[in-house]
């Protein structure tokens, strides 16, 4: 994957891109890029909106493996990505944990390192409903990219 210097200078398309990588398992510099084209003068509400639906889409790619996987899919790549899981087995656990106690609503931290990939996963694995996901995963990795673009507005004001 580029750096995050030439994904900004691929401008709104380039954040798509990495922010729906980014919502996978796959790392990418997502808030870096939000925050290099909101500094170049981008408006916060476009590039926000632009990362938000990039990052759930690949929310979404992990969300749908598990609901696959769940439901007798996959052959062998289902198998291994059950193998997987079983690896995972205490953070997977601690995840359907979480949402067994506190619903949906934990979707919304998502946005989190390693743990949101996890909690993403347990949801499409134990059957979470489409559309309490969307919005608990929208609203959590929303939240995140819209204070990271206004903080970075207010730095930049600051050192400005």
């Amino acid at each position: 994957m580029p750096d995050a210097a030439t994904l900004a200078s691929w401008g709104l398309p380039g954040l798509f891109l990495v922010a729906a990588v980014a919502g996978s398992v796959l790392p990418a510099p997502s808030e870096a890029v939000l925050a290099v084209l909101v500094h170049g003068g981008v408006p916060v509400g476009p590039a926000v909106s632009v990362a938000t639906v990039g990052n759930v889409l690949g929310a979404v790619t992990v969300y749908a493996l598990g609901r696959w996987v769940e439901g007798g899919g996959g052959g062998p790549v289902g198998r291994w990505i059950q193998s997987r899981a079983s690896r995972e087995g205490p953070r997977l656990e601690r995840a359907r944990v979480r949402l067994a106690t506190w619903g949906t609503p934990a979707l919304a931290l998502s946005w989190l390192p390693v743990v949101g990939d996890v909690l993403v996963l347990a949801a499409g694995l134990v059957g979470v409903r489409w559309w309490p996901f969307l919005i608990f995963v929208t609203l959590g990795k929303g939240a995140r990219y819209l204070f990271i673009a206004l903080s970075t507005v207010e730095v930049g004001r600051l050192i400005g």
